[in-house]
């Protein structure tokens, strides 16, 4: 069967989310809701200063508080670290609690569990911690000078991780460009802004087994963690995941307060529970990191580039925790997006007093996709082409082999460039000029199934038929609000032939559900549907043995549809999924119908310093953004955006859609209005309303399409498309300013006072 062609019942539909009730009606049990029978609450003591060593820490008059149950220091926590890998040259180096040195304002120095939130508050405040101030140093241009603090005795110059690489001549292709620009980016620290802040439950039962509740999207991951931090058999931990209220990244990573509220528990005997305020959110979680990133792009006159020189600087904080992988990622992913035969990188890692960073929807894709797409459009203007069609000029095609390695299979970035420039109107509103409008474009790859490690990196998943004809998935990958239930359930009722209303999805549950890698490069949908996908294939394959017996016929002539099995040749014929079910659980021999599936991708490791193919595809998308800047206050105010998407087949086109809306707001917060902005090194807007956050009112005119791909990999021809929306959205709104007034903002986010200043400094040109 050709399906690319094939017209499907389920998928490809509108399909309401199935715990969308559940939701909106406040039924829905998230981390912060679940209370235990004599449940204690949990509080952190964060340091109060930036850099020093911990002189002594005096505990007894917190203890002495009533209803203060237990508490732990650094030397009450294993000894043990965690957060670095992927080939950062320090160890492990993140404890559960502070050693003997604190390296950032917020960093956890002692825990208490107490019988209410306001007791354990107290107790914060009674313990007393003598620090012995060191010299703190904020920026990376700083810290990497002689003579700056050093946060780390094994790392020189305060330089974690450097990649360095080349690939193709990049001297002959500066040697034979027409046009070369240079120029230096920057962009700011964001946070994720999920509705629901970091939390935890730990309870510690009587035969020595531990249970977390945590709104992780890596539960495997954090299994294994804890596991190895306390010294337990892996067997002896159970991690759970009720709903999550968003994660955008930075929940991928571990807490401090997981172990804390292990070790608190068991101390305790009784169950404890912590929850971050939103403060807290600001000053400790993984946010997106600031850095600035120099660039160098040679072209031809006709628009062919020809290759790129970059230097990218990262702020990663106190520790490396994820950022090496970050690092990985985004400085040579946006290299595949176009054409490019030459390029050479330089990348650094930097320590700062900041609290470290992590991961945030494109994981790194926003930061270099400014340098990329800005770079674009000023080639384009020195040798007056449309931007447009420089883009399609370098655009990457199916059947591609990029510059890194990467194997393009299905490819919908042309088709995306195209109909953009058709939908907004991009060649008569360029042309027009209207007063300070204008329209910036820009465009994005991003990853799935990604490889980062030479381990296992796919998916499993089971589906079972219980005996009265209902059917239940079991995954291990979360749904962190990205539709994720649906979509699979979608899968199974496509491959299954059973009605979508007879299905559920668990939520993941480490004694339950599979081991699951998390949704690394967007790879849920593909790893994991095609996952479930055979799961429902394998399942289907053992109901349909059961009722040839009972129909007396052959598997291959049974089909299933509306929980009936039954002959091609007969449809009256047929027996009852749960006769067939009720069958096989109960007959001699028998058992429960349980179909597997695994997904385990070809592809190798991601290397930056030879050629490989990390994913078995990429997603790709354009964006076109229409501004209108206030030449008096330099407002820009968003008037469209108009998106194409290449996810290959949309599973749940409403539900992709709505992924692509959020996005592009986030990438709007991200160009025009959001920044953590420090003095002296202390963050003075730790709130939604102060930091930029943009809102539902905030959400302008979109139109979002979807390129018509299919992908031979993905299930049903899908790809993941959920990071899609927001890289390349400040890169377009950049270029959109420029369209309209003329000024190049290079440094994000683009604010009000930038552009007046740009504005000013354009016009002081002008009069000289």
């Amino acid at each position: 069967m050709d399906l690319s062609t094939h017209t499907y019942r389920v998928v490809g539909k509108e399909h309401p989310q199935v715990d969308a009730i559940e939701k909106v009606t406040g039924k829905s049990q998230y981390t912060s809701d679940l209370v235990l029978p004599g449940m204690l609450w949990g509080k952190i003591l964060r340091s109060p200063i930036h850099h020093g060593k911990i002189k002594k820490i005096d505990t007894r008059e917190a203890a002495e508080l009533r209803g203060v149950r237990a508490i732990i220091t650094g030397k009450d926590v294993p000894k043990i670290g965690w957060g670095a890998s992927f080939g950062a040259d320090t160890a492990g180096d993140i404890y559960t609690l502070v050693q003997d040195r604190v390296r950032f304002k917020g960093e956890e120095v002692a825990a208490v569990a107490a019988d209410d939130e306001r007791t354990a508050e107290e107790a914060l405040q009674r313990i007393e911690v003598e620090y012995a101030e060191l010299p703190a140093v904020f920026d990376p241009e700083e810290a990497i000078l002689p003579g700056a603090p050093q946060l780390h005795n094994d790392i020189t110059n305060n330089i974690p991780l450097r990649l360095q690489f080349q690939k193709g001549d990049v001297e002959k292709a500066f040697k034979e460009a027409d046009v070369i620009v240079e120029d230096r980016f920057s962009s700011q620290r964001v946070h994720q802004c999920y509705m629901e802040s970091y939390d935890c439950l730990a309870n510690w039962d009587d035969q020595g087994r531990l249970t977390l509740w945590v709104g992780s999207m890596h539960l495997s991951g954090v299994r294994l963690t804890i596991a190895s931090l306390l010294g337990l058999h892996v067997s002896k931990v159970r991690v759970v995941q009720p709903s999550i209220g968003g994660a955008f990244g930075s929940k991928i990573h571990m807490n401090s307060i997981f172990p804390a509220s292990a070790i608190l528990s068991r101390m305790t005997r009784r169950p404890v529970k912590f929850v971050y305020s939103r403060e807290e959110e600001y000053l400790a979680s993984r946010p997106r990191f600031s850095g600035f990133y120099k660039a160098r792009t040679a072209a031809r006159s006709d628009g062919t580039i020809l290759g790129r020189e970059l230097k990218y600087v990262y702020n990663c904080g106190a520790y490396v925790d994820r950022s090496q992988m970050v690092l990985l990622v985004s400085c040579h992913r946006s290299d595949n997006l176009y054409r490019i035969p030459a390029l050479k990188t330089d990348a650094f890692l930097v320590f700062t007093n900041a609290s470290p960073v992590g991961a945030y929807r494109g994981f790194g894709n926003g930061q270099i996709s400014l340098t990329w797409e800005l770079q674009l459009d000023m080639i384009a203007e020195k040798i007056g082409m449309d931007p447009a069609d420089v883009r399609l000029k370098n655009a990457t095609q199916p059947g591609d082999t990029t510059v890194h390695g990467w194997k393009i299979t299905s490819c919908g970035l042309e088709e995306s460039i195209k109909r953009c420039v058709a939908l907004s109107d991009w060649k008569e509103k360029r042309q027009q000029q209207a007063a300070s409008r204008g329209l910036g474009m820009a465009c994005t790859i991003h990853e799935n199934d990604d490889r980062h490690a030479p381990g296992f990196a796919g998916s499993k998943a089971r589906v079972e038929i219980w005996e009265d004809g209902k059917v239940v998935i079991r995954s291990g990958e979360g749904d962190y609000g990205q539709g994720r239930h649906t979509t699979f359930v979608q899968i199974v009722s496509e491959t299954l032939g059973v009605s979508a209303k007879d299905i559920s999805s668990c939520n993941p549950d480490t004694d339950i559900t599979p081991y699951a890698l998390g949704p690394w490069g967007s790879r849920v949908m593909l790893s994991g549907g095609i996952a479930v996908q055979r799961a429902a294939a394998d399942a289907r394959q053992k109901i349909l043995a059961v009722a040839a017996g009972l129909l007396e016929s052959r598997p291959e002539d049974l089909d299933i549809a509306e929980g009936k099995i039954f002959l091609r040749s007969a449809p009256n014929y047929f027996v009852t999924i749960a006769d067939a079910a009720k069958e096989s659980l109960y007959r001699r021999n028998g058992g429960l119908i349980i179909g597997e599936g695994t997904e385990e991708p070809n592809t190798d490791k991601m290397d930056v310093h030879r050629s490989t193919n990390p994913c078995s595809t990429y997603s790709f998308a354009t964006q076109v953004v229409e501004v209108e800047v206030n030449r008096e206050t330099g407002q820009v105010n968003i008037l469209k955006v108009t998106a194409g998407n290449d996810v290959g087949t949309p599973l749940n086109p409403a539900s992709i859609t709505g992924q692509v809306e959020g996005s592009i707001l986030q990438g709007l917060g991200y160009g025009i209005s959001e920044e953590m902005l420090f003095k002296d090194g202390n963050m003075v807007n730790p709130s939604f309303v102060t930091s930029g956050t943009p809102n539902a009112y905030d959400m302008p005119e979109t139109k979002i399409f979807f390129t018509d791909t299919f992908d031979p990999y993905g299930p049903f021809g899908a790809k993941g498309g959920a990071e899609l929306g927001s890289p390349p959205t400040p890169a377009a709104i950049a270029n959109a300013v420029y369209n309209a007034v003329g000024v190049r903002i290079k440094d994000l986010p683009l604010t009000p006072e930038k552009i007046l200043a740009a504005l000013a400094e354009k016009a002081k040109k002008e009069n000289q």
